[in-house]
Order: C-alpha cells, then structure tokens, then sequence
C-alpha cells in the first residue's frame, strides 16, 4: 500500500496548515501541530470511545454470569463427546445463547476496534510524513545491473514514476523522480542520472540531491559513480559485466532541527542514528514514556481482580490477566526501543495514549455507577 499519495494530499497539507496558525501564535515547532492534531482527533472520536468503555465496563460487569454460562456448556460438552450431530448442535445453542447475552445486556464484544481502526491510517500517515521531506532525508534508489557485451540484447530501463515528496522550505509541496528505476547497462556503458520534479509548485534544486552507492561505499568493483557534476546529476559507468548495483540519490531534508521540547527532531528515527552513530536519546525517552502510557491503560482497563489468599489458588484465566497487566507494558516498551518509528509519530501515539487514558478515568467513573448493580 502507497501511503505517499494520501501523505502528499491530506497529512502534510494538514500539518502545514496547523502549523501556520500556531505559528501565528508563537508555537512554532511542528510538535504542537501534532499534539492539537491528536487532541482533535481524539475529540472525534470521543463518542465512539465512550461507547467503548461502556461496552467493556459492562462486560466485565457481567463477567461472573458469562461465566457461568461457558461453565455449564462445558459440562453439557463433556457430556456429549461421544454424539458428534447432539455436540454441534449444543454448541450452536451456546452461539445462540451468547448473541442473545449480549443483545439483552447491550454489549459490542468488537465495540473497541472501531476507534482503533479509525486511527490506524492517521498513524501510518504521520509515520509515512516523518519518515521523509521536510522532516528527513528522502531516498530514491536506482537498481542497475551490468551484463556483457553478447548480452547487449538485455539493455533496459525502466523510467521511476512520479517520484517521491518533496516539500521546500517554505512548505510547498513536489514529486521528484529519477530519470530511471531500474537500468541494465553494458560493460563499458556510462549513464547520467538526474532528478526532475514531475508535479508540484515546490522549488527544487537539482544540485541539493546527494549521490552514493546503497552500501554507503565510495566505490565499487561494477560500477564507477560521479556525483560532481555541477547540475546535481550523476555520471555512472559500467565496468565490468555479471554484477547488480543499488545506487541512492537522497532529496535534502528542509527542517532542520525542529525541537519540541526534549526532541532534537521530529524526524529522528531510532534509538540510534545509523549515519552518525549517535544515540537518539530524545527516542529513548519518547519510548519510557509510551511504556508509562501503556502501563496506565493497562491499569485502567484491567478486571477487579480480588487479592490471592495466603494457600489459594488462583483461577488460571485470573492468573493470566494479572500477569499480562504487568507483563503488557514491559514487553510493548522493549519492542518499541527496535522499532525505527519517528519521533514524530511516536508523538502522536503518547499524546493519543494519555488523552485516552483521561478518557477511560471519567467514562469508567460515569459507567460504574450506572452498572453498579451488575458488579
């Protein structure tokens, strides 16, 4: 799926417009346009959290009849082992049964994945918009291949497309694209690449483009790579057949530090910067505090479970949810700190998380007393 052409129409002109306003205002990093984003985002989507909430506040109101229900068709189960056509119809029954359940006491057991589904493309958007111009460098790759002269028959190119985004430093927008994708040149062949913008109203500057082999080298064995040329194209020659090359061409990043408080940048990715080797410690932190984030929600979503006793044992559906609410946070922490996600976007996923957790604390209060009854 091709985030770039929603990225390029939606996420970027709306940020841009956010930020120009609060700008106005004097909050002029891009931060506060995430953080009233998310605010006004989550304020959308209030009335589907609260109906959320409430359909899982009573679900756990009603926890203790549920399970009594799949109790007694279990034993109904037991019973019926050896009669295969009695078995599927007691567990059709029990489908049957559970459906009404639910009808009777209002509960959606899928109520919560409509919030979630709804945001899903605004994360993969702003992780798409942060990953690239204005916040980052924007790689374009070349994929080249070199043959013999018996096999000049294979020459090839294949032209790239519309290209990447580019956004200037005034904030408008462009596709740049590479005069090819995919080349197969003869031995002893040379090729200039160049990039062009294809659309937009952005301005471009061919000579800001940067020019290297995908594995970082200086040189290679197939291929020789000029990147002085002083129109920003560079000059590639083919030397010597049987080998396949990855060239990058990267489109200049136009923000250049935009700190919002403890973030260096917004477009940092990672807890370590692969071309400087420096930790990211502002991405460290964004992760504590996302794992701070999702230790609250755990808290607030977890079942009222009642303290073991001294020789008791625990139910194991009990033990289960006790461990996975410490267990939760832990794990969620420790995968984030290898998932090269941009500040950015980690931004979002904190301010959204908090704001939920604020949400789950006031609807919780406003449902237990009406459910209380049923607890």
């Amino acid at each position: 799926m091709d985030l770039s052409a929603i990225t390029y129409s939606v996420f970027l002109p709306l940020l841009d417009t956010i930020h120009k306003f609060l700008s106005s205002t004097g909050l002029l990093s891009y931060g506060w346009a995430i953080v009233f984003l998310t605010a006004g985002v989550k304020l959308i989507l209030t009335p589907l959290t609260f109906k959320q909430i409430k359909s899982a506040r009573k679900m756990q109101a009603v926890q203790p009849r549920l399970k009594t229900l799949q109790e007694d068709f279990k034993k109904r189960e037991a019973r019926l082992k050896d009669d295969a056509q009695k078995l599927n119809q007691a567990r059709m029954d029990f489908q049957q049964k559970m459906m009404g359940f639910y009808k009777e006491n209002d509960i959606n057991p899928l109520g919560g994945c409509l919030p979630l589904l709804v945001q899903m493309p605004i994360l993969l958007g702003l992780f798409w918009t942060f990953s690239g111009s204005p916040f980052q460098e924007k790689p374009i790759f070349v994929d080249v291949k070199i043959v013999s002269a018996v096999e000049a028959n294979k020459k090839h190119q294949q032209p790239y497309g519309k290209g990447e985004i580019f956004v200037d430093t005034a904030g408008k927008r462009a596709r740049i694209a590479l005069n090819a994708k995919k080349l197969t040149l003869v031995e002893g062949e040379s090729f200039t690449l160049k990039s062009a913008k294809t659309e937009g109203e952005a301005d471009f500057d061919p000579a800001l483009v940067t020019w290297k082999f995908f594995d970082g080298k200086q040189s290679n064995e197939f291929i020789s790579l000029d990147s002085s040329l002083a129109d920003g194209s560079a000059e590639i020659k083919a030397l010597k057949a049987g080998g396949k090359v990855k060239i990058q061409a990267s489109l200049p990043k136009t923000i250049e530090h935009d700190k919002f408080f403890f973030i260096d940048d917004l477009g940092d990715t990672g807890i370590m910067n692969k071309e400087s080797k420096k930790v990211n410690y502002d991405i460290i932190i964004l992760v504590l505090l996302f794992g701070i984030s999702i230790w609250l929600s755990t808290k607030l979503n977890a079942p009222k479970l009642a303290p073991i006793k001294p020789g008791e044992v625990e139910d194991a559906q009990a033990a289960m949810q006790r461990s996975m609410s410490t267990m939760m946070p832990i794990m969620m922490t420790g995968m984030m700190l290898f998932v090269p996600l941009p500040a950015g976007a980690f931004l979002y996923m904190i301010v959204s998380s908090f704001i939920q957790a604020a949400q789950t604390f006031f609807a919780q209060k406003r449902y237990d007393k009406k459910f209380v009854d049923l607890f």
